[in-house]
């Protein structure tokens, strides 16, 4: 998985926020279940169920305490080696370019599980590390980097250990559970018509595909020393990836304090794609212990080809871009009674290449998500525990140089 509105108020900053991360995540996604995304026990199902179905998982499913709680049946059993799932929250710092507006927002939440499994490739039920220089396992090659020296031999070129991370976004409810797939639910302040002041309540929340939700993905790329020449000391060790699609829908509109009328389906055309890549020049990250996060000009290269191995599956042969801003697509099915105020809200909110920075926090490892107590910490580390969520980065960079 990665929305930029105007604000007066730091409450208001979940608007951009809570779209593009969840980061941690934060963080385009497929809009159908890829073909090796990992299977998905229903929930009910014994423990012999779903060791007959996933070899080698080690939670245990009859006894959790989440169960039966909002939002136990919207998240999947196990996606990863050995139960390595927990809560992560995440803190942003988003730009609205058309009313130049500086945003923020903590916490975002997310349920993350680490390790994705991906062998057998048809139908993934455990993890296997694709490039181990112990083991000689088979590498992927660098979809972004490579020596001048690399020729089409494998051996020439720099291989990575690749991987990815599902994780869900959630609003966590009162008396326990969470709302799966929404990131913010807020009242934001905004600018109409360049300069009324406006309130709105923003919702953005990941699609839903045959009522399943679609969760952000964090790509990691963790480069080996093989290839025709030595990894040069400037060359990041590490290329992540968060991505996602999120759909922002807009309510309970005031201009200059006078309600107008919406109706129910003023979203945009199509979902915001989000992008945030590690930014290893403000320090280093991980899935599991987190770090920094954004999307802005000059950030990543992109892909120098389309992706090229069966360890990326679906995503096989596409091209990643290079990193920008986020765009916001044109607000559309806005207005009730024959009038239509979708340019009007496009106005206030829509325009390209919005830049994000955002920071992850460490992982709570709890082997299972804690619907019961999202507050859990975790047990094995009882310091690292999901609030406070990360301080807010740093503003992200302007394009071209913009308001300087």
């Amino acid at each position: 998985m990665r929305i930029p509105h105007p604000r007066s108020s730091a409450r208001t900053g979940r608007v951009v926020v809570g779209v593009l991360l969840l980061a941690g995540t934060l963080m385009a996604i497929p809009t159908s279940p890829a073909t090796g995304d990992p299977e998905v026990v229903p929930r009910g199902a014994s423990q012999s169920d779903v060791k007959d179905q996933l070899p080698g998982v080690t939670a245990l499913i009859a006894d959790n305490p989440a169960d039966g709680l909002p939002g136990f049946d919207d998240l999947p059993v196990n996606l990863s080696i050995s139960g390595s799932e927990g809560t992560v929250t995440s803190s942003q710092h988003a730009v609205a370019r058309r009313s130049k507006m500086s945003i923020t927002s903590r916490p975002i939440w997310g349920a993350l599980y680490l390790f994705a499994y991906n062998t057998p490739f048809d139908k993934p039920t455990t993890f296997k590390s694709p490039c181990n220089n112990f083991l000689k396992t088979h590498c992927v090659s660098d979809p972004f980097y490579q020596p001048s020296c690399a020729t089409d031999d494998p051996t020439t070129q720099w291989g990575t250990f690749y991987f990815r991370n599902p994780m869900y976004p959630f609003k966590p409810l009162k008396g326990g559970g969470a709302e799966v797939g929404i990131l913010s639910e807020d009242s934001i302040n905004l600018v109409a018509f360049g300069s009324i002041p406006a309130t709105a309540t923003l919702t953005m929340s990941v699609p839903r595909v045959n009522g399943k939700v679609q969760p952000l993905i964090s790509h990691v790329w963790q480069r080996m020393g093989r290839g025709c020449a030595p990894l040069p000391s400037t060359l990041p060790r590490v290329s992540a990836l968060v991505e996602g699609e999120v759909n922002i829908q807009l309510s309970d509109l005031e201009i200059d304090g006078v309600p107008v009328d919406l109706g129910p389906r003023c979203r945009t055309e199509r979902p915001a794609e989000l992008y945030l890549w590690n930014d290893p020049a403000t320090g280093p990250y991980f899935p599991a212990s987190g770090g920094p996060l954004g999307a802005f000009d000059g950030l990543h290269p992109g892909s120098r080809a389309p992706l090229n191995d069966p360890y990326y599956f679906e995503d096989n042969g596409r091209n990643i871009p290079p990193s920008s801003g986020v765009l916001i697509p044109p607000f559309v099915n806005c207005g009730t009674g024959g009038d239509d105020l979708s340019p009007v809200v496009s106005a206030m909110a829509s325009g390209p290449n919005n830049p994000v920075r955002a920071t992850q926090g460490e992982v709570s490892i709890i082997n299972r998500i804690p619907l019961e107590d999202l507050n859990m910490c975790d047990p094995q580390r009882p310091k690292v525990c999901p609030l406070p969520a990360p301080e807010k980065p740093s503003m992200p960079p302007l394009p071209d140089g913009e308001g300087q």
